[in-house]
């Protein structure tokens, strides 16, 4: 992966199969990138420690260090945020958040940490596709704001290197913003919009290299459409980006990016607008 040299995961003491340590081994290969592993001091148990143990020694005879970071916080957002500001990670991988009743009340760690966090986070499912599925990177084809046309820009960027590095096809999405409720917008003046709006996803997409047949645009809410097209395509890894709401409008309504991690079923790479490709 373009640019992560140093890569933090987050373990999940309830599981053996640790998926997001397994990426990280993966996306590591034979080149020299730094891989540290995140645990809690009250998750340090003794069967899950001795089974850890046991599988990083095992990783170190085949030639791949892995570091074990124990913190004493409680917090785990806390430790993530406080391990990345001492040691300058480039990517974060974790496991998504399991959904649970009160998530209604409380918003989720992984909602916390992406609208925290100023690097990428990558949420790793347990999904392995065949060497042909795609890309997906989800955009603003026409951004109102500077900040969303950054980020339009450093998540083709990044998918476009990831494409090429992983020699997998790379397809574009946009949800184009719903037609206004009023006599002015007839259905033609819709269709009008539509169109150029399609056109402008083809230009955009032709600057990074796909093809108009892999540029998909559609109508509605993105946190639905941008799953349902990750689904359709049967994608390997979805990327797209987040500007963080905050304070009580960003507890009611989430972002974006959060509400498609809840939704989507493959790997979700998340970039934030201060990340640099």
């Amino acid at each position: 992966m373009h640019n992560f040299n140093k890569l933090l995961v987050v373990l999940n003491p309830t599981s053996d199969e640790q998926v997001a340590l397994n990426k990280a081994i993966r996306i590591a290969g034979k080149m020299d990138i730094q891989i540290t592993a995140l645990l809690l001091a009250n998750q340090v148990k003794g069967e899950f420690r001795t089974k850890l143990d046991q599988r990083l020694l095992q990783l170190k005879t085949q030639g791949i260090d892995v570091k074990l970071e124990i913190s004493e916080e409680t917090d785990l957002l806390r430790a993530v945020l406080l391990c990345q500001h001492q040691h300058g990670f480039d990517l974060t991988l974790k496991e998504p958040h399991k959904a649970s009743l009160t998530d209604s009340l409380f918003t989720s760690v992984d909602w916390k940490l992406l609208r925290t966090n100023r690097t990428p986070v990558l949420m790793v499912r347990s999904v392995m596709r065949g060497p042909d599925a795609p890309i997906l990177a989800a955009v603003e084809a026409q951004p109102s704001d500077q900040e969303h046309l950054r980020l339009s820009n450093l998540i083709l960027e990044q998918s476009r290197t990831l494409a090429d590095r992983l020699s997998r096809p790379l397809h574009l999405f946009s949800a184009a913003p719903a037609p206004m409720q009023d006599p002015a917008h007839t259905e033609q003046h819709t269709e009008q919009q539509t169109q150029a709006y399609r056109e402008a996803c083809i230009a955009l997409g032709d600057r990074y290299g796909i093809p108009a047949a892999q540029v998909h645009v559609g109508s509605g809410p993105a946190e639905l459409l941008i799953a349902d097209q990750a689904k359709a395509l049967g994608a390997q890894l979805l990327v797209l980006g987040t500007v963080a709401r905050t304070g009580l409008r960003g507890v009611l309504l989430g972002n974006t990016a959060e509400q498609v991690l809840e939704r989507a079923d493959v790997d979700v790479l998340v970039i934030p607008p201060t990340h640099e490709a």
